[in-house]
This record gives structure tokens, sequence and C-alpha cells, in this order.
């Protein structure tokens, strides 16, 4: 009996520390919280990022849905995007970048490393909740995730806001939060 019970014991012990095991890595679609925007996916348009259920009306470039890999456990790891179209595909690892120089109002991007704006950061993403957030510090995680509008209606262009003075943001644009989670199906 003590042999049963004791293989019973490691048994749970198994099963609890597999139920606890995440995987590190995950691929996941984002979407934009915020006045108008109510769960729209983050897409990719030339280069850089918008928020919006169907893209651009007359697209110039390349635009499609995107896919992140994130690493749940790491800030220091970049967030590569790969294209949910079979017709649209990267030259290269393109990764999640913010610039987030004091002072600055930039536009959310995907570059490959090499061609990061000056300023511009590929790690340092995380979560703060269950919000996507910068970790400037162990100690410092920043939700300045901003949402301008286009001119096509319902999409919007994705910004990072690291301007100390709100009343330098163009008119119109709007805090938003960014997360994994899909907005609720009606």
């Amino acid at each position: 009996m003590l042999f049963t019970s004791f293989t019973a014991l490691l048994a749970l012990a198994g099963l609890s520390s597999a139920a606890t095991t995440k995987r590190a890595t995950v691929s996941t679609t984002l979407f934009a919280y915020g006045a108008g925007t109510n769960g729209a996916p983050v897409f990719y348009s030339d280069g850089l990022a918008y928020i919006g259920q169907t893209g651009f009306a007359s697209p110039n470039g390349t635009q499609t849905n995107i896919t992140f890999a994130i690493d749940r456990t790491s800030t220091t790891t970049p967030w590569p995007i790969t294209a949910n179209s079979t017709s649209v595909t990267f030259n290269s690892t393109l990764d999640l970048y913010i610039v987030p120089t004091n002072g600055t109002f930039t536009q959310v991007g995907f570059a490959a490393n090499s061609s990061v704006p000056t300023g511009g950061v590929t790690t340092g993403f995380g979560w703060y909740g269950k919000s996507v957030a910068y970790a400037a510090s162990d100690s410092d995680y920043q939700l300045r995730f901003w949402a301008t509008n286009t001119t096509t209606t319902g999409i919007y262009a994705l910004y990072w806001n690291d301007n100390t003075a709100t009343s330098d943001t163009p008119e119109g644009a709007f805090p938003v939060a960014i997360k994994s989670t899909p907005p609720p199906t009606v």
C-alpha cells in the first residue's frame, strides 16, 4: 500500500509540474482597445503598424494581417512577425519596434534589426497584466501606445508616445491598450 501511495504521489507531482509549465514562445495576434478600436487587430502595411478590421481601401503597397512570435518569459527577445497570407512573404525577419526617445511621438513599425530607425528598439516588450508594455527597466514598464486617424475610416496608425507634453500629441490621437485577447464575438 505504501508503494501505491508513493507512486500516486509521484504521479500527482508530475501532473502538477506539467500543468504549470508553459511554452515560452507563443504565436498570437495583437488587438487594440481604446476609443473606436474595439479590439481591432494590429496589421502590417509597408513596414508600419496599423489597427483595423479590413485594411486600407486602396493599398499603395504591401499590407497583411500578422501573427507575432512572443517570448512570454523574456523582455530581451525581439517579437518577429509572420504574414497571415499566402500571397505575402517578407524577405527577412521583421521585428516589432518602437522609438522610446524622450519627447517623440513615432509610429510603431516592423524592421530587420539592421534597419531599425535611430533610437528604435526591438526588445524590451513584455506584459503588464494583460497589456503589452515596454520595459524601460526592471521596474519601469510603460504603456504608451496611441492611435491616430488615417484617411481610411476605421483604420488607425499605431504610435508610441514618449512625448512628455500631451498637448503636443496630434489632434484626434488617443491612448490604446494592446492585448493578445481577441474581442468577444457577437
